[in-house]
Formats: C-alpha cells, structure tokens, sequence
C-alpha cells in the first residue's frame, strides 16, 4: 500500500484562520460534551459521545493531531468516569490513529465506517475498564457493571454516534481546507514560484555556457594570432 503524504504548503492568513476555527469548535464540542456526561442527565443511558466525536475528527484529520485530540478525549473520559488519570487516553490513541491512517488511504469517510470504528472504540475501552477494575480484583457483583451500566452505555453511545459524525462533518466542510480555493491559490502559488526558480536556474545555465563559449573562442584567437 502506497500511503499519502500531506504536501507542505505555504498557508495564507485566512486558512490559518480557519484551521483555528475548526480546533477551536472541535475543543468546544468536547468541552459540551463533557458536561453533559458530568451531569448524569441520562441516568444508566448514559451515550458516552466523546468516543463519536473522537473517532469523528481523527477520519478528517492527520495522523498525529488525531492522536492528540484523542488523549485530551480519553482525559475528559477519564475525569468523567473517575477512573485512573490516563487510562481512556491509552485506549482511544491507537484508535484514533488507526481511524485516521485507513480514512486517509483505504476506507472512505462515510457514516457507515464511523458507525464501525465508534463501536469498536467504545467496545475496546469499556472491556478494558471493566478488566481492569472488576475482573482483575474480583469485584462482588460485578456482573451487574455489565448489565446494569455499560451495555446500555455502549448501546446509547452507538445509537447517538451519528450526531458527532453529523457534527464533525459540518465543522470540518465549514472550516477545511479539503477542496478550498484558497488551499488552490496557495498551492498555485507555490507552483508557479517553483517554476520561475527553475526558469532563472535554465537562463543563468546558459548564460553561464554562453559565455564559457566565448572565452574558449577567445582563446583559440589568442592562439592562432600567436
């Protein structure tokens, strides 16, 4: 498999603008979302939507930016779910990696695929959560935890996935720089100033040998004349 590779581009103030707008309302959502699930509004329903939004950004961003978006997720996860400070952090990185890396050069961004990989992320983290700490201290009572809180967390957290893939989807297309004319103006432009090198470097090569030329030329006159 031939991976893409992100190409360096000058980028102009107004996409720089906009770059912060998309992280500044990617930030702010996660910051919503938190809230909501501190408040304990949904009871034992409780959608853990921050894996949606996670796996949201990483399918429309770059490989390491949705590795780090995906710790700070699993330390609001973390805080949230009063477990061990960094746990979460450990379990979406990798998936928000991967999310990212096959989004960009196998699978395509659609609604169906962040439905998957939601549910795996969310799978994957409450297992090892309930491994961690349940099984391993032989907790009493702790299959009720599956029954009682994270089966209908993860069955919640799936059916409102589509609200983050809605989300992330509008904030990215609102403030992108996938298929922006000023991404095609900054890409023409380094064109364009790429080719002018080149010209300069073809006319100062054959000035260079021109003038190479007239000295052999000389010379040969200097040396018949003597």
């Amino acid at each position: 498999m031939r991976y893409k590779i992100n190409p360096t581009v000058a980028y102009t103030r107004k996409m720089k603008t906009k770059v912060f707008l998309r992280w500044f309302f990617y930030s702010l959502s996660l910051i919503i979302l938190y809230s909501i699930m501190s408040c304990g509004a949904f009871g034992l329903w409780q959608p853990y939507l921050i894996f949606a939004l996670a796996i949201g950004v990483s399918m429309r961003e770059t490989e390491f930016t949705s590795s780090i978006f995906g710790i700070f997720c699993g330390f609001m996860l973390d805080i949230s779910m009063d477990t061990l400070f960094g746990f979460f952090a450990v379990c979406i990185m990798p998936c928000c990696f991967v999310a990212s890396l096959l989004s960009h050069n196998l699978i395509k961004v659609n609604f169906l695929n962040h439905l998957i990989f939601t549910g795996v992320t969310a799978l994957l983290s409450f297992s090892l959560y309930y491994l961690f700490n349940f099984v391993i201290w032989h907790t009493e009572g702790r299959e009720i935890v599956i029954t009682a809180i994270l089966l209908p967390s993860f069955i919640a957290t799936v059916i409102t996935a589509p609200l983050m893939f809605y989300l992330t989807r509008f904030i990215a297309s609102k403030f992108g720089l996938e298929h922006n004319e000023d991404l095609d103006d900054a890409v023409e432009e380094a064109v364009d100033k790429a080719d002018e090198e080149r010209r300069s470097k073809k006319i100062l090569n054959l000035k260079k040998n021109k003038y190479i030329k007239e000295l052999d030329k000389e010379k040969r006159r200097n040396k018949t004349d003597n």
